[in-house]
C-alpha cells in the first residue's frame, strides 16, 4: 500500500503534537515535517514532497485565503486538509472553492480529524491507483468521501466506531461477495449482532445492499454486499 506524506502547519506545539498522534493512528499516513509559520511552509513545500498538508489558514506568517490560492497554483498536486478557529463564512467558501478536502472548526474532537484522514487516504487512493474505465457509482462513492464532510450531516452515530467501519468495509472490499452478518462478524471478530448493525448502517448510508439466500431451509438468510 502507498504510504502518503503529511505536512502540519500550525503556530502551536501542542495541537502540532495532537495532530501527530491522529496521524501515526491513521493506517497509511506519515508525518513529514511540522511548521510554524508561512515562511517554514513555503520552503517545506518547495523542497518536500508532500501529499497533505495540516493547516490553520491563520497560520503566523501565512496570508490566509490569498496564499493558499497561489499554494494550489504552484503545488496542484498537494492536498489540503483546513484545520482553524476561522468560522467566518467568507472564509469556510473560499477554502472550499480552493478546493481543500476538509474543513474543520476548533476545537474539533481527535475522532472527527481522524476520520477526516481515513478519508483522505481512501479517497486519493480511489482516485489515483485506479486503472479500469470508472463507472458511475464507483465515481459516486470517492467523490463522495470528499463531499459528505462539508454537508455537515456524517456525524456516526451513537454505537458506531469509525476504525471497526473501516475493518468491516476493507474485509469486504477484500472478498467482494455478499456474506451475513454472522460471516463478517467472524472476519473482523466481533458478534453477529454487532455486525448487523455496522452493516445496516452501511446500507442506510447506500454503501452496501441487501439480497437473501433463499437455498436454505428455513427462514432466508440476509446477505450484504459491499458497493464497490
Amino acid at each position: 500500500m502507498m504510504i502518503l506524506s503529511c505536512v502540519i502547519a500550525d503556530s502551536s506545539l501542542e495541537l502540532q503534537s495532537q495532530y501527530a498522534v491522529a496521524l501515526s493512528r491513521t493506517q497509511n499516513l506519515r508525518l513529514k515535517e511540522t511548521v510554524t509559520t508561512g515562511g517554514e511552509l513555503e520552503d517545506c513545500l518547495k523542497r518536500a514532497n508532500a501529499h497533505l498538508v495540516l493547516l490553520d489558514i491563520f497560520l503566523n506568517g501565512w496570508g490566509g485565503l490569498s496564499s493558499l490560492r497561489q499554494a494550489r497554483i504552484r503545488y496542484p498536486r498537494i492536498d489540503w486538509l483546513v484545520l482553524s478557529s476561522g468560522d467566518d463564512p467568507d472564509v469556510v467558501r473560499g477554502c472550499i472553492c480552493l478546493g481543500v478536502f476538509d474543513y474543520l472548526i476548533k476545537p474539533f474532537s481527535t475522532e472527527r480529524l481522524e476520520r477526516a484522514l481515513s478519508a483522505y487516504y481512501q479517497y486519493y487512493q480511489g482516485l489515483t491507483q485506479r486503472t479500469n474505465p470508472w463507472r458511475q457509482k464507483e465515481l459516486d462513492l470517492i467523490t463522495g468521501l470528499k463531499g459528505r464532510f462539508f454537508s455537515g450531516l456524517d456525524e456516526y452515530p451513537k454505537g458506531i466506531q469509525v476504525k471497526l467501519l473501516e475493518r468491516l468495509r476493507a474485509c469486504m472490499e477484500e472478498r467482494d461477495k455478499a456474506m451475513s452478518a454472522s460471516t463478517a462478524g467472524s472476519y473482523v471478530g466481533i458478534s453477529r449482532s454487532t455486525a448487523r448493525r455496522y452493516l445496516e448502517y452501511l446500507v442506510e448510508r447506500r454503501q452496501a445492499t441487501v439480497e437473501y439466500d433463499i437455498s436454505s431451509v428455513g427462514r432466508p438468510v440476509k446477505l450484504y454486499r459491499l458497493i464497490l
